[in-house]
C-alpha cells in the first residue's frame, strides 16, 4: 500500500524524518552534555564545595586553610583535594610556548580514578613547597614537545625557567574537564605545594576550587549536613572570616552544566513542538487517504474483519513510515550532530564528545513508534468506525464527514498553537538578542588588537623592575608603529575570561569586621590603557609616567564605585585599600566610566585601577588601538615585542570585537537553532492549513459550483474558503496565546531586558502567523472561486 500510494508516502516520510532526525540530534547534545556521566570512575560521588555560591547556583572559591579544615574534619568524603590554574612559559624544547596547566593536591587523580600511561602521579611527600618541582603531562604534549619519548620520565622540563622533573604522562584521551570547565584545558599538572604559613593559603585569600569524592555509603544530603555543622564550628572559631557560616556542596557535573542547561532543555522542547507538528501533518494525509480507501476498508470488514483488525493495518502501515522516517532522519542526525558541534560555543559542547551512540538510536526507535502511534491512531479509528454499508453502496458520496472534518481541522489548530509557542519563542530571544548587541560594554572595540604577553621568564624578569621596564619599553615601540593609535597593557582584560576581586576598604569608613568589606574588580595598567581601549575618565585625572614605583600610591575607580561609596560626596582624594586591611592605602586621584568585565549582560560591579608601575605582574594583555584592521597590526606588533625579547611568548591574539561576539556565542547558537525550528513549524503549519483548504475544496466542488451556480461571485467563494480557514487560525491563535503566556515563564533565564510576556512580540507573531495562514488560504481559495458549475454538476 505504502508502494501503490509513493506520493504520499515521500511526502509523510520527508516530514517525519525532519522531526525525528531533529530531535535526535538535539537528543544526542543533551545526552552527551546532561544525561552521560563523567568520564571518571564513578563520577556521580564527585562534589564540588564552596563558602561562596552565586545566584545561578555556580560555586565560587575557597582559601587553602578553609580547605585543610575541611578536609581533616569531614568524614563523607573519600578524598578532598584544591585546584588552581598553573603553567607557565615552555623553553628548552624548541621555540618557546606558553603552556596552560593546573596545580593540584597530591591525590587529585587517585580521586578522579585515573593514572598516567607513563609513570606514576604525585606523592603526598611532594605537595610542600620545597618539593613541588615535579609534573605529570598530556598525551598530546608528550607526543608534540618529547616526540613521543617512551623514557621522557625523570627527564627536566623548563617551565617559566624553572626546571620540573617529569614523573608521569597522562593516557591519550585524557582530558581535564576541571581545567578545560573553570580555566583552560591543561597540558601539565604540578603539586599545589602549600603549607598553612604561607600567604597564599591564608582564609581570605579564595583563590583555590575544593573538589571531593563521597564515599559510597554517603549520599549528597548527608554531606552537606555534616559540612553544614563543621562550618558552624568553624565560624565560632573564627568569626571574622565567617560571618556567614554558609557552605555549598553540589555535584561536579552540575557545576558543569548549570550554565547551559536551560539553553538545551529548550531546544528540546522546541524540537519535541516540531516533531508533534510534522505527526499532526502526517495524520492529515492518513486522514485524507483513509477518506480515499473507506470502499477498500468497507470489503475488508464485510469479509469479516473486525475493528481492531482494521486499526492494526492502519497502524502498521504508520509504523512502518515511522520506521522508514526513522531511518532517514538517523542520516540527518548523524549530518545534523556534527553541524551543531562545529556551530556550537566551545565551552557549551566540551564536555564529552557528541555522537549519535545506542542511547541516541534507542531515543529514535522510540520517537518513531511514538510518533507512528501518534500520527496513525486518529485515521486508524476513523476507518475502524465508518458504516460500511454505506461505503459499499454504488456511487455513495466519498467527501468526508463532520467527524473526519473536524477532526482534520482539530489537528490545524493544533499545530498552529505550537507553531506560535515556538515563533514567540524565538522572538523573544530575538529581542534580547538585539538588547544585548544594544548594551554598550564601557570601551569601544572597534579597531582594538588584544594580545596576551608573558614576561614570566624567572631569569630575565625575577625583578619586578625588570618586568616592569619591558613592558614601558615595548608599549613605546608599538605606539611608534605606523598606523597604531595608542597602546597599553592590563591585568585582566574585560571579555578576557580572567578576573581578580580585591576587598575595597575605606580609610575613612572603618569596619568592625573587615571580611565584610566590599568586593572589586581590580585591575593593574599603564598609563596609555584608558585611551586605547576608549574608557572615558569621567573626573580627575589618569594615569601617568610619574605614577611609578617609588610615587605615593593612587589608584582610579569607576562610576559604580563612586556612588556606591561615595553617594553623595567627592571621591578624589579619599584613600582606600585594595586587598587586605594590612594592604597600603591609595589616593583616589580620578573617576572613570563602567566598564562590562563578563560580557555584555552581566552589569559593571564595583571597579578599581592602579598603576602597573605600583602593582607589577608580568602576565598582561597588551591592547592596541590602530587607524586599521586589528589583523593588519599583528604581525608589526609581534616583530617589536620579539625584538626587544624573542624568548617571550605571545598568545590568545584576537580583535576585542571577536571576544565580544564570543561572549555573545551561546545565546547566538540558542536563538540561531529556536529560529531555524520555529520557521520549519511555520512551513509546515502553513502546508498543514493549505492541505485541510485544498482538500476541503476538492470535496466541496459539487457544493461550490451549486452555489455559483445559484448567483454566488467569486469574491462570495473566496470569503467561504478564506473565512472557513482564518476561523481555524483565530482558534489555534487564541489557545497557543493561552499556552504559551504559560510556557514563556520557563525561559526567563534566557531573555535580557525583555518580559517573558512582551506584548510586542506576541502581538507581531499572532500577526505573522495570520498572514501566512491568509497566504496559506488563498490559494485554494482561489482555485475554489474559479470552479466552473457546469463542470462541476457534470462530473457529479
Amino acid at each position: 500500500m505504502l508502494i501503490t500510494h509513493r506520493g504520499a508516502t515521500v511526502i509523510a516520510v520527508a516530514t517525519l524524518a525532519l522531526g525525528i532526525g531533529a530531535n535526535t540530534a538535539i537528543f544526542s547534545v543533551v545526552n552527551a552534555v546532561l544525561l552521560r556521566p563523567l568520564p571518571y570512575h564513578d563520577s556521580n560521588r564527585l562534589v564540588m564545595l564552596s563558602t561562596n555560591e552565586e545566584s545561578n547556583g555556580a560555586l565560587g572559591n575557597t582559601g587553602y586553610a578553609t580547605f585543610v579544615d575541611w578536609r581533616e574534619r569531614s568524614r563523607s568524603f573519600e578524598r578532598m583535594v584544591v585546584i588552581k590554574s598553573g603553567g607557565g612559559v615552555l623553553t628548552g624544547q624548541g621555540e618557546p610556548e606558553v603552556i596552560m596547566g593546573l596545580r593540584v593536591s597530591a591525590d587529585y587523580f587517585k580521586m578522579l580514578g585515573v593514572s598516567p600511561v607513563l609513570g606514576r602521579d604525585f606523592r603526598v611527600e611532594e605537595d610542600r613547597p620545597d618539593t613541588r618541582f615535579v609534573v605529570v603531562i598530556s598525551h598530546a604534549l608528550w607526543q608534540r614537545r618529547f616526540n613521543s619519548d617512551r623514557q621522557v620520565v625523570g627527564k627536566q622540563l623548563i617551565l617559566s625557567d624553572r626546571p620540573f622533573t617529569i614523573v608521569g604522562v597522562m593516557p591519550q584521551g585524557f582530558t581535564d574537564l576541571l581545567s578545560a570547565n573553570f580555566y583552560e584545558a591543561a597540558e601539565v599538572w604540578a603539586p599545589v605545594g602549600y603549607d598553612v604559613t604561607q600567604n597564599f593559603a591564608c582564609r581570605d585569600c579564595q583563590h583555590l576550587k575544593a573538589i571531593a569524592r563521597l564515599k559510597p555509603d554517603v549520599t549528597l544530603a548527608e554531606a552537606r549536613a555534616e559540612m553544614s555543622a563543621i562550618m558552624n564550628v568553624m565560624a565560632r572559631e573564627h568569626p571574622k572570616t565567617y560571618a556567614t557560616p554558609a557552605i555549598g556542596v553540589a555535584r561536579l557535573q552540575d557545576q558543569f552544566t548549570g550554565a547551559i542547561r536551560p539553553a538545551l532543555y529548550l531546544l528540546l522542547v522546541a524540537v519535541g513542538l516540531v516533531l508533534l507538528i510534522a505527526c499532526a501533518n502526517v495524520a492529515n494525509l492518513l486522514l485524507a487517504r483513509a477518506s480515499g480507501r473507506a470502499r477498500e476498508m468497507a470489503i475488508r470488514a464485510a469479509l469479516g474483519a473486525g475493528q481492531w483488525r482494521i486499526v492494526r493495518q492502519l497502524l502498521v502501515e504508520s509504523a512502518l513510515l515511522s520506521l522508514i522516517g526513522a531511518a532517514a532522519g538517523l542520516l540527518l542526525a548523524l549530518w545534523g550532530t556534527d553541524l551543531l558541534t562545529s556551530l556550537s560555543p566551545a565551552k557549551m559542547l566540551q564536555l564529552q564528545p557528541v555522537r549519535t551512540d545506542a542511547r541516541a538510536l534507542g531515543f529514535a526507535l522510540l520517537a518513531s513508534l511514538l510518533t507512528g502511534l501518534l500520527s496513525g491512531l486518529a485515521p486508524a479509528l476513523q476507518a475502524a468506525r465508518q458504516d460500511a454499508q454505506l461505503a459499499l453502496k454504488e456511487g455513495a458520496k466519498s467527501s468526508p464527514g463532520k467527524r473526519q472534518r473536524r477532526l482534520r481541522e482539530s489537528f490545524v489548530v493544533a499545530e498552529i498553537m505550537f507553531a506560535l509557542a515556538l515563533l514567540v519563542g524565538a522572538g523573544l530571544l530575538i529581542r534580547s538578542f538585539m538588547r544585548v548587541l544594544d548594551t554598550r560594554p564601557g570601551f569601544e572595540s572597534r579597531n582594538l588588537l588584544t594580545i596576551m604577553i608573558s614576561a614570566s621568564s624567572a631569569k630575565k624578569y625575577a625583578d619586578p623592575a625588570h618586568v616592569r621596564a619591558f613592558y614601558s619599553e615595548a608599549i613605546k615601540r608599538i605606539e611608534s608603529l605606523p598606523g597604531v593609535e595608542a597602546a597599553g597593557v592590563v591585568s585582566n582584560l574585560p571579555f578576557g575570561g580572567n578576573m581578580d576581586m580585591s576587598g575595597f576598604h575605606v580609610e575613612e569608613k572603618p569596619l568592625a569586621n573587615p571580611a565584610e568589606a566590599p568586593n572589586a574588580e581590580r585591575y593593574g595598567v599603564s598609563p596609555g590603557y584608558l585611551r586605547a581601549m576608549g574608557i572615558p575618565l569621567l573626573r580627575g585625572r589618569g594615569f601617568n609616567e610619574q605614577d611609578n614605583a617609588n610615587a605615593p600610591l593612587v589608584a582610579l575607580i569607576n562610576r559604580t564605585a563612586a556612588q556606591r561609596i561615595w553617594p553623595n560626596e567627592d571621591p578624589l582624594g579619599k584613600r582606600i585599600r585594595l586587598g587586605g586591611i594590612d594592604d597600603p592605602l591609595r589616593s583616589v586621584v580620578g573617576v572613570v566610566g563602567d566598564v562590562n568585565h563578563y560580557d555584555l549582560e552581566t552589569a559593571p560591579d564595583m571597579q578599581a585601577y592602579v598603576p602597573h608601575a605600583q602593582w607589577t605582574d608580568s602576565y598582561m594583555q597588551l591592547v592596541v588601538r590602530g587607524a586599521v584592521d586589528p589583523g593588519a597590526l599583528t604581525g608589526p606588533v609581534r616583530q617589536a615585542v620579539h625584538a626587544l625579547d624573542p624568548d617571550v611568548p605571545l598568545q590568545k591574539v584576537a580583535s576585542m570585537r571577536q571576544l565580544v561576539s564570543a561572549s555573545v556565542a551561546q545565546r547566538r547558537f540558542t536563538l540561531l537553532l529556536i529560529a531555524v525550528f520555529a520557521t520549519a513549524a511555520l512551513l509546515m503549519a502553513a502546508i498543514g492549513l493549505y492541505g485541510v483548504m485544498a482538500y476541503s475544496v476538492a470535496q466541496r466542488t459539487r457544493e461550490i459550483g451549486i452555489r455559483v451556480a445559484l448567483g454566488a461571485q467569486g469574491a462570495d467563494v473566496l470569503r467561504l474558503v478564506v473565512g472557513r480557514g482564518l476561523r481555524l487560525v483565530a482558534l489555534g491563535v487564541a489557545l497557543g496565546l493561552m499556552a504559551t503566556l504559560a510556557l514563556t515563564r520557563l525561559m526567563k533565564n534566557l531573555l535580557y531586558e525583555v518580559s517573558a510576556t512582551d506584548p510586542l512580540t506576541f502581538t507581531g507573531v499572532a500577526a505573522l502567523l495570520a498572514l501566512v495562514a491568509l497566504a496559506a488560504c488563498y490559494v485554494p481559495a482561489r482555485r475554489a472561486a474559479k470552479v466552473d458549475p457546469m463542470v462541476a454538476l457534470r462530473c457529479e
